[in-house]
């Protein structure tokens, strides 16, 4: 790196330091970027519609409908409508915000949040940044320790080898990165610091295992409509028959047709865009890899890069090194779904997914700092597409046909990798038989390489060697294989209860070198002006990935 880059990156740290970070609105005439009210540009000249001039009696008939709805709910089923609680809180809410300025909201807490930073930032910077790493550590080493042990589970002796695991883990990210000296440690500590809360409330509150519960039984019934279609066009016997064809492909198919009409509804931009922004506003990240980091688990590697395509050309080496790793450390719904259709367990499934999202962007940073100036610096902007469908119908119709382009492209990788890893595999035990050693495969030789891995991250004794080789079947083959001999070995109890769930969290990740050939293909044909960088970033980000997937699973290992 020139001297030029060496000496003015600190610069620029130190300058984004001596203000408080911008968390919340911390004056009155504040507000957030996504809730300012769009300008009404109708004239007295243009007549307004008839929904727009009497949206409010609209929205107040449907508050009172959906409130009476929710007493009913509350009176049948009581606690069990937790779920629906908080969707009937979150529509009010859309509902009331159309009518009310968000001011009402924001005033009191940036004037709250203002106080506080004003007492934050009258302590030397030195003092802040100790804090600021010791108070978090504190807290995931006492709740690791303090939390009880559920028993035939884990022992606390567990527990401390997976805490190790992770002081480990995040102790060769540093050892190993590109530019030690310029580390955003602010976005380090907050990415773990988030990674461990998301993991403490959905693993170990009833709020948060009741929502992803609901979230997992909502996966798990998309499965048996796709079985609908698939009856429609053979019969009932084939759409119930396990097999890999008829499980896995046509709920890729469904799942994809609805992602696109959700997309074209506006609500897939809504969510990506309101998880960026949080992302900035807590780990300092860049619009451009905040929005493909928080889109990854729901469209997957290729897809989450076109939400800022009009960027691409323009990210810096950092910034395309955060958007392949936040692809290779989670999974898309669409394989989401297909690993859940395998019997692989969904609640595991969705958790490291969300987990691993801000886990990525740590891991990224560590692996390979920032030394440029991002264009999207502190902006979360998703671009129009320009290709938008026509209506409902055209959206589910091009969803169906990426579905199957997906669904075909899985077929043909699932076939031509594990007829070659077979072929490899009968060359290496033909060696094998000349020096006495039996059964000696691919897996066999990189599982003892996984072996110390799967140590630190709390795999019980018995169990390492397994897992370790459906890390070498998931990095050499791919995610469906280690999956299928994941899900065949819990299903006939071979493995321990802990094993199994942290198998999930270690596999769950599209990181392998088949995944490398579809990241560079992809991202090169929407910027091939930055093929040679993608080419070069590629194997580190898949590292990270890998290590973003071992370090979710260390933080449930620290809890279950």
């Amino acid at each position: 790196m020139n001297s030029n880059n060496s000496c003015e990156a600190p610069e620029v740290r130190r300058s984004s330091e001596s203000h408080p970070p911008s968390f919340l609105p911390v004056s009155a005439n504040d507000t957030y970027p996504e809730e300012k009210k769009e300008i009404d540009t109708s004239t007295e000249d243009q007549p307004q519609s008839f929904y727009r001039r009497f949206r409010l009696w609209f929205h107040l008939l449907m508050f009172l409908v959906i409130t009476g709805l929710m007493i009913g709910a509350w009176i049948l089923h009581g606690k069990d409508s937790l779920v629906l609680s908080l969707l009937w809180a979150f529509v009010s809410l859309k509902l009331m915000f159309y009518h009310v300025t968000t001011r009402i909201l924001s005033k009191p807490l940036g004037m709250f949040f203002g106080a506080i930073f004003k007492v934050v930032f009258a302590i030397p910077e030195k003092i802040r940044l100790v804090l600021g790493v010791l108070l978090p550590v504190g807290l995931i080493v006492s709740v690791t320790l303090a939390l009880p042990i559920q028993e035939g589970h884990s022992t606390r002796m567990d527990r401390l080898r997976s805490l190790l695991g992770l002081v480990i883990f995040i102790g060769v990210l540093f050892a190993t990165s590109n530019n030690r000296k310029l580390i955003p440690w602010r976005t380090v500590v907050v990415g773990v610091l988030l990674q461990f809360l998301l993991g403490l409330f959905i693993l170990k509150t009833s709020v948060g295992y009741d929502i992803f519960s609901w979230l997992s039984n909502m996966c798990s019934t998309l499965l048996h409509f796709s079985k609908s279609g698939l009856s429609f066009v053979t019969n009932d016997d084939i759409a119930n028959i396990g097999i890999f064809v008829f499980t896995v492909l046509p709920a890729v198919i469904f799942f994809a047709a609805i992602v696109k009409v959700v997309y074209y509804l506006g609500g897939m931009q809504w969510i990506v865009r309101k998880f960026a922004w949080l992302m900035v506003r807590l780990m300092g990240t860049s619009g451009a890899e905040s929005v493909v980091a928080a889109a990854s688990p729901f469209v997957g590697m290729g897809e989450s890069s076109l939400l800022i395509l009009p960027f691409l050309e323009t990210l810096t080496r950092s910034e395309l090194h955060s958007a392949m790793t936040s692809g290779f450390a989670t999974i898309s719904g669409s394989v989401l779904v297909a690993f859940i259709s395998m019997k692989v367990d969904a609640q595991t499934l969705i958790t490291s997914c969300v987990m691993s999202v801000p886990c990525g962007l740590a891991i990224s940073k560590m692996r390979y700092p920032e030394t440029g100036e991002p264009v999207t610096k502190g902006k979360v902007r998703i671009p129009e597409s320009e290709d938008k469908e026509a209506n409902f119908l055209h959206a589910a119709s091009n969803g169906a046909a990426q579905g199957i382009h997906l669904a075909l492209l899985i077929l043909a990788t699932v076939i031509s990798f594990i007829s070659l890893l077979a072929l490899v595999n009968s060359f290496l035990t033909w060696v094998g038989n000349f020096f006495n050693i039996d059964n000696l495969t691919l897996e066999f030789i990189v599982g003892y390489l996984f072996y110390p891995f799967m140590w630190l991250v709390g795999i019980p004794n018995r169990d390492l060697l397994t897992v370790a080789r459906l890390m070498a079947t998931k990095m050499f083959v791919n995610e469906f294989a280690a999956f299928a001999e994941l899900a065949n070995l819990t299903t006939s109890g071979a493995l321990e209860q802990r094993t199994a769930s942290l198998g999930i969290y270690c596999l769950c990740g599209f990181a392998n070198f088949g995944s490398i050939g579809i990241q560079i293909g992809a991202l090169g044909a929407m910027a091939p002006s930055r093929k040679k960088d993608l080419a070069e970033l590629a194997f580190s980000a898949m590292l990270c990935g890998t290590m973003s997937t071992l370090m979710s699973a260390t933080i449930a290992g620290m809890l279950l």
